[in-house]
């Protein structure tokens, strides 16, 4: 795109994103409208243009969003829930619930072959970042891999009724959210 990206700033990018490939190939594409950046004319990316137009932060929330969901912590993902205006954006949160299963129920499936938590996360290299260890380790150890497919299960349904229904029910997004939290502590 026509971008020179040293390594903090891609690091912050990335972090912007929620890891979220998509959302930074679309943020790279954004910024290199905005520096007027080809190949042609290469430009280099700064902290600046990232403070001028990057990602807006509530879009790496989401991921946020379905880790509390998953850990179990109700009072802060129901606080969060409350303050996404306008309800967030109902796929956006779906699909960032649905990486994060897709991450955990193979990882899960190992755990119960026999492998150790620790080294099944070792084993995921950089697809596991860094800052989501510690939760994603608890995730680990609280659901089984049949309750991982329920909750899959369920998420695709409200999938499907989000993308089918005019106005998104950003109150069904939650009450599925709140649902898995509370599934979560009781595990």
């Amino acid at each position: 795109m026509g971008l020179k990206v040293a390594n903090p700033i891609a690091a912050r990018l990335a972090d912007m994103c929620g890891n979220d490939r998509a959302v930074a190939t679309r943020e790279l594409e954004k910024l290199a409208l905005y520096l007027d950046a080809s190949p042609h004319t290469p430009r280099e990316l700064t902290d600046e243009a990232l403070d001028a137009v990057g990602v807006d932060s509530s879009e790496a929330a989401f991921l946020r969003l379905a880790d509390m969901a998953l850990v179990g912590d109700l009072s802060l993902l129901a606080d969060e829930l409350a303050h996404l205006p306008g309800g967030g954006e109902p796929i956006v949160i779906v699909r960032s619930l649905q990486r994060r299963l897709m991450m955990l129920a193979p990882a899960r499936a190992r755990v119960e072959r026999g492998e150790r938590p620790d080294a099944v996360m070792a084993s995921m290299g950089k697809a596991l970042f860094w800052k989501d260890k510690a939760a994603f380790g608890r995730m680990l150890g609280k659901w089984s891999a049949a309750d991982l497919a329920t909750v899959a299960e369920r998420v695709g349904r409200l999938e499907r009724d989000i993308m089918l229904t005019p106005a998104p029910p950003a109150e069904a997004l939650g009450e599925e959210l709140l649902a898995v939290a509370r599934k979560a502590r009781t595990l």
